[in-house]
């Protein structure tokens, strides 16, 4: 008789790889507060876009209440820390959530 491993929630290594992956294909969806959030606080388009495609998880991924792994992903950009958390949808869309 065989044991089938069973893994407990996503790992941060395969939640960067599956974050990268659909920030190259344009695979998300923009929450309309993240864009008042960005706007308010001054980030840009392209400092998010760096972050999920170089940046680091460092907070999650856990399981929300819509079934999604949601996650924080963070990067230093032009001496600014830049924090965005993400949603991964059924591991083929992003949601972005908030900026700051």
């Amino acid at each position: 008789m065989t044991a089938e491993i069973v893994p407990f929630g996503l790992p941060r290594p395969i939640a960067e790889q599956t974050i990268r992956r659909l920030a190259r294909v344009d695979r998300f969806v923009i929450e309309p507060v993240f864009s008042l959030k960005m706007r308010e606080r001054g980030f840009t388009m392209r400092q998010v876009m760096e972050t999920l495609k170089e940046g680091h998880i460092n907070q999650g991924p856990r399981l929300d209440e819509c079934g999604d792994w949601r996650c924080r992903v963070k990067k230093r950009i032009a001496g600014r820390l830049v924090r965005v958390v993400v949603a991964i949808h059924d591991m083929n869309l992003l949601y972005l959530v908030s900026v700051h």
